[in-house]
């Protein structure tokens, strides 16, 4: 088993080196560090979801018609800093299409 490993990434090798063609990569750091800024984000973005499903189930639990006013208001503004973020995600990934030519 191990000899017909070592035929198949001997094989595998000389393709890449003989066979197709060669390409070098260059890495552009500013443009990692973009992306992972945007990865970043869109977890962020993700957790904010999350959240926000959890407090409106607890909101409608565990609150009484008295509070759920002033609960629900506080839950509008994070909703407004949800739409924030969202647009600045959305501004970013433009960014990186543009900039990384996706």
């Amino acid at each position: 088993m191990q000899s017909r490993l070592e035929h198949n990434r001997s094989r595998f090798i000389v393709k890449r080196i003989f066979v197709e063609e060669f390409v070098v990569v260059r890495r552009d750091p500013s443009k990692t560090q973009f992306v992972v800024r945007l990865n970043d984000f869109y977890f962020q973005f993700q957790r904010i979801g999350a959240n926000y499903n959890q407090v409106v189930k607890v909101i409608n639990a565990h609150f009484s018609n008295v509070a759920i006013p002033h609960q629900i208001a506080l839950l509008e503004q994070r909703t407004r800093e949800l739409k924030a973020l969202s647009i600045e995600i959305l501004n970013f990934a433009k960014q990186a299409k543009e900039w990384l030519r996706i």
